[in-house]
């Protein structure tokens, strides 16, 4: 485990200084998607507090600050902390985003029931090393009724990917396990993923206490699109709505990168 800590730590450090610029605009409609899915969850009062786990530059954390909730930022990765904090001052929102860093899979400095919501976008519960000890530890510091809005790297999508390797054992592995290596070319900064199947997700979640209300995939349609033509604001558009409408129906998570989950804590 403390070595694919560190190997996810030294891979994020290494993109840090370019990470927004390399997926900003490729990710364009993605971003899109995920920002009306998480206005669907926000807590009601500003000035609630949201944990952005595994959080990264900050991009959902500023969002979050500037539509008025206070939030804590954690990530494992110091060069990614950096540039969020660079991005927060420059913004005049420091005083809105605490930084932390931390590992999801354990996070001491935070407390016990302390969160009104909870976002984990980029994937932090693929990419951790166990995802089962990070959603216990959001269920641990999320207060009862807290929403939970995390994404994954979706199964069906790396098999596509491991299929046109023709490397039969890593589709053996990913099949039997969900686990498979990163396509980095540095090999010191490959580490393991895990890529979930939608059932497995919502498993995952319920197994700690979640009551599950949605999984998306994201994106089923615009998913690897060129980026000239996701650029356009007309197809922008139309690809959103499209989104909306085919999203949460599983016969479309093949064709997704990603999958999303909704969950809320137990009010039990």
């Amino acid at each position: 485990m403390a070595e694919q800590a560190r190997k996810v730590a030294a891979h994020h450090d290494w993109l840090a200084a370019t990470y927004d610029a390399n997926y900003f605009e490729h990710y364009a409609i993605y971003h899109r998607v995920t920002r009306e899915n998480l206005r669907r969850h926000l807590p009601p009062q500003a000035g609630s507090l949201i944990l952005d786990a595994g959080g990264g530059t900050g991009i959902w954390a500023l969002e979050l600050a500037a539509w008025g909730y206070e939030v804590v930022l954690t990530d494992i990765s110091t060069g990614m902390l950096a540039q969020a904090r660079a991005k927060l001052t420059a913004q005049g929102l420091e005083t809105r985003v605490r930084l932390v860093e931390a590992d999801i899979r354990a996070m001491p400095e935070l407390a016990d029931d302390s969160f009104d919501m909870i976002v984990c976008q980029g994937d932090p519960l693929s990419y951790c090393g166990d995802h089962m000890a990070a959603i216990a530890e959001f269920a641990r510091v999320a207060r009862a009724g807290a929403s939970v809005i995390a994404s994954v790297d979706n199964r069906a999508c790396v098999l596509n990917w491991l299929r046109q390797s023709n490397d039969l054992d890593a589709m053996r592995c990913l099949l039997e396990t969900g686990q498979a290596l990163t396509p980095d070319e540095q090999e010191a900064l490959r580490y393991v993923i895990h890529a979930f199947t939608a059932e497995e997700l919502r498993s995952a979640f319920e197994s700690q206490g979640f009551e599950v209300e949605s999984v998306i995939g994201k994106l089923c349609l615009a998913h690897r699109l060129d980026g000239l033509v996701a650029s356009d604001p007309k197809i922008q558009e139309q690809l959103v709505e499209l989104e909306q409408m085919y999203h949460a129906d599983p016969a479309y998570y093949p064709w997704a990168g990603h999958l999303e989950i909704a969950a809320r804590r137990s009010r039990d």
